[in-house]
């Protein structure tokens, strides 16, 4: 059984998709699919309502460099760094800035100077619309509760007289406050709450929700989803754009955070040039005493010696030795400003200070100091809004430990060359001195003495000069982002009112397809004739109704019956299937109990005595006998009797149905504990072979073939075989075990009967084929029934 059963689901695979029944199935059920659109097109509807509108709004900020407008402690641009060698590859300062634009501590200040932290809505039929400065009210938390706010604080606000009614919500408190007039001061859950009306000309006359959330939380949530920049084409342009549901509030948003951006640089450029004059008027302190007392030493040594001038006869060998003299000045200048910065760098006080760039004359050593510079003051601007984990910042501090070691090289670096100059002008120094030998004792010492004093005095007007460049930087301010483009244009993105209404619209179809594929796959039952007809060569002579009464017995004399029709259609088909009055015994089968079989059997029986035939209907399901309860017979004896020897002539046992007088009726009897070895005896073939001569037709009632084999014994005194299935009972994996009776030839010329079908899809499905309306309709009129 099982091979068979596997064989029927291969076939069953193997068939290729009706693409016509598809269609027809679904347009039989085209009521659904217009309620499902319809209803989905109306959700749909609803939703776009229900949603808020979003709208984009976009600027552009060119980042201006500022090493090209003479400010102290500048950031160098990318060739720079690779003209001096310091750094071996690209890295752009536009990142850094990207990065310091969509922080959070930029953003907080965003949001509390336009106050994001409150939203007013309002709504309008489902629609929710953000009012934002056009509300009429204007609702302030006291400062300190707004920075300790966990929870949102969610409030209704409505007019109630000349003041106005409040139901609010804080976590999972709900409270009501109510003012007699406006301003007024409320205490809420959440702290005191002041209300006033924002513009007298406004009216305060319909219901608005006011929400208030922490600042940090919408600063956050703005950084991290409602703004998002790129990078532009033009290496120095950042693009930014924001999603807000109110224009107003979206081109407020952009330009208050280009100001809060320039202002920001503007303070660390301040910073950075007070930390310089700061550094600077300390050295100067210290050169003042210095010089002060080289200064002291000439005066002493011009009186202790009573010089005057120099002599006429030195006039020569000095002015030679005037280039080697200012040679070894700047050469001693350098000396002391790589001094300075080496201690300042190797101080651990300074380890994150800005270096100040005296003027070291070393080109690789100045563009270290310049870069390390730069990077120490973006780490400073990106760490006020970014914890130590920050990936940018994390970058900053490797940045930052690479340029001091390279500065410490080159510091390293320019003492060794500055030990070189200075040996090679000591060289040429030298033989000046062998020269000036000659002269005065006092004249040489005094231009020993005089020298030292030049260097002091040349360091000290050098940081006179920076410092003075140091306030003037403090003075004027370059604003470090200009604006390009303004938010003048917004686009509405959200919602897509066309598309969510079309997605609606195709859910609104597929649905109801889905539904009717669902039950048609997980459906292994019969519904009608194609079904099987799909499934088995063995023809299928007719179909029967659905019975619209609980009475076995069909009602011939009314029109409201189609199963009257149907059966009278069978009866002239098998007149035509067998060969009468040679073939005259009918067996009528089934695979299971409940298909049908003695329905059809009992309405076969009475159809042919309607025609004036004689016909004798048999009980042979000696297991579960029926016939005797459906026609009232009170003897319990039968065909039983008659094959154990209880009854020597089967007459007896005959009787007559009522109202059928050409019916009569041979009951099956007693259940027998041996119901096979009864049927096989001889004397049910000589019973029949006797009735066969009596009746013109014998409509045998047998026991379903797929339980037990009785019917395959009785088959021996049949001629034909009606094959009962029912619609949504029989299962078309049964359809195998005819298909195999079939080839087996257990059972004589098997037709099959469809049992139970819903006819009115039929009719609309044989119209739809064929143009006109069911076969067997004869215009009887027709009763919609339920099963």
């Amino acid at each position: 059984m099982d091979n068979y059963l596997d064989q029927f689901e291969q076939d069953i695979q193997e068939k290729p998709i009706d693409w016509r029944e598809i269609f027809e199935t679904l347009l039989m059920n085209w009521k659904w699919f217009v309620f499902s659109a319809v209803l989905a097109l109306l959700i749909g509807s609803v939703y776009v309502r229900m949603q808020k509108d979003v709208y984009e709004l976009k600027s552009s900020i060119l980042i201006i460099d500022q090493s090209r407008s003479g400010q102290m402690n500048e950031m160098s641009v990318l060739r720079q760094l690779d003209a001096v060698g310091v750094s071996g590859r690209s890295y752009s300062m536009v990142n850094n800035e990207e990065q310091v634009l969509t922080s959070t501590v930029l953003m907080k200040k965003v949001v509390r100077k336009l106050e994001l932290y409150t939203s007013y809505t309002k709504s309008n039929m489902l629609k929710v619309t953000d009012l934002y400065q056009s509300a009429p009210l204007y609702v302030r938390l006291d400062s300190l509760s707004l920075e300790n706010l966990k929870n949102s604080l969610s409030m209704t606000m409505k007019p109630h007289n000349a003041g106005l009614k409040v139901e609010g919500t804080f976590g999972s408190q709900d409270f009501e406050l109510s003012a007699d007039a406006l301003p007024a001061v409320l205490k809420t859950p959440a702290g005191m709450l002041y209300v006033q009306l924002r513009d007298k000309a406004v009216p305060f006359d319909e219901e608005i929700e006011v929400t208030i959330s922490n600042p940090t939380k919408i600063a956050r949530a703005l950084s991290r989803g409602g703004m998002s920049t790129e990078v532009g084409k033009m290496i120095d342009v950042i693009n930014l754009t924001v999603r807000t549901n109110n224009i107003q509030k979206g081109q407020d948003i952009l330009n208050t955070l280009t100001n809060v951006y320039n202002e920001d640089a503007s303070e660390q450029n301040s910073l950075s040039a007070v930390n310089t004059a700061r550094f600077i008027d300390s050295r100067l302190d210290l050169l003042a005493s210095e010089l002060s007392s080289e200064e002291k030493k000439v005066e002493d040594y011009k009186q202790k010696n009573k010089l005057t001038d120099i002599k006429e006869d030195i006039t020569q060998y000095v002015e030679r030795n005037s280039i080697y003299d200012r040679q070894q000045v700047e050469l001693e200048m350098q000396k002391n400003l790589i001094k300075y910065v080496d201690e300042f760098v190797k101080d651990q006080a300074n380890q994150y200070s800005v270096i100040p760039n005296l003027g070291i004359s070393d080109p690789g050593l100045a563009g270290a100091i310049q870069e390390y510079n730069r990077i120490l003051m973006t780490r400073e601007r990106l760490s006020q809004g970014s914890s130590d984990q920050n990936p940018a910042l994390k970058s900053l501090n490797q940045q930052i430990l690479s340029s001091r070691r390279a500065i410490l090289e080159g510091i390293a670096a320019s003492r060794k060359g500055l030990q070189i100059t200075g040996t090679d002008l000591q060289a040429q120094n030298n033989l000046m001195q062998s020269k000036i030998r000659e002269l005065p004792r006092q004249e040489r010492e005094f231009i020993e003495i005089k020298r030292q004093q030049q260097v002091k005095e040349s360091l000290y007007l050098f940081l006179l000069q920076k410092r003075e460049e140091a306030a003037l930087n403090m003075a004027v301010s370059v604003p470090k982002g200009r604006v390009l483009d303004t938010p003048d244009d917004a686009v509405k993105v959200a919602p897509k009112s066309n598309l969510i209404i079309l997605v609606f619209l195709f859910a609104g179809l597929i649905i109801p397809a889905l539904i009717i594929y669902l039950l048609e796959l997980i459906n292994t039952s019969i519904r009608h004739r194609s079904d099987v007809e799909k499934l088995t060569d063995v023809p299928v002579i007719t179909e029967l109704a659905h019975n619209t009464t609980p009475d076995i017995f069909i009602d011939y004399k009314s029109n409201s019956s189609s199963n009257s029709e149907l059966f009278r259609l069978l009866r002239t088909k098998l007149q035509f299937a067998l060969e009468h009055p040679v073939e005259k015994v009918i067996l009528v089968t089934s695979t299971m109990p409940g298909e049908g079989k003695t329905f059809a059997s009992v309405n076969l029986a009475i159809t042919l005595a309607l025609a004036e035939k004689k016909v004798l209907l048999m009980g042979m399901n000696l297991r579960r006998p029926q016939l005797s309860k459906h026609f009232g017979l009170h003897n319990t004896e039968g065909i039983t009797s008659y094959l154990a020897g209880q009854v020597a002539d089967f007459h007896q046992l005959i009787n007559k149905a009522e109202n059928y007088p050409a019916l009569d009726i041979l009951p099956a009897g007693y259940i027998p504990p041996n119901p096979t070895e009864l049927i096989m005896k001889d004397r049910f073939n000589l019973m029949v072979e006797a009735l066969k001569k009596e009746y013109d037709y014998i409509v045998i009632d047998t026991a379903p073939v797929g339980a037990v084999s009785d019917t395959l014994l009785i088959d021996r005194v049949a001629d034909i075989t009606l094959y009962i299935t029912r619609a949504d009972v029989t299962d078309k994996r049964n359809v195998e075990l005819i298909n195999r009776l079939h080839n087996e030839k257990s059972l004589k010329r098997i037709y099959i009967v469809v049992n139970d079908v819903d006819v009115e899809s039929q009719r609309y499905s044989y119209k739809r084929k064929y143009g006109y309306g069911y076969g067997y309709g004869y215009g009887y009129g027709y009763e919609k029934s339920k099963k």
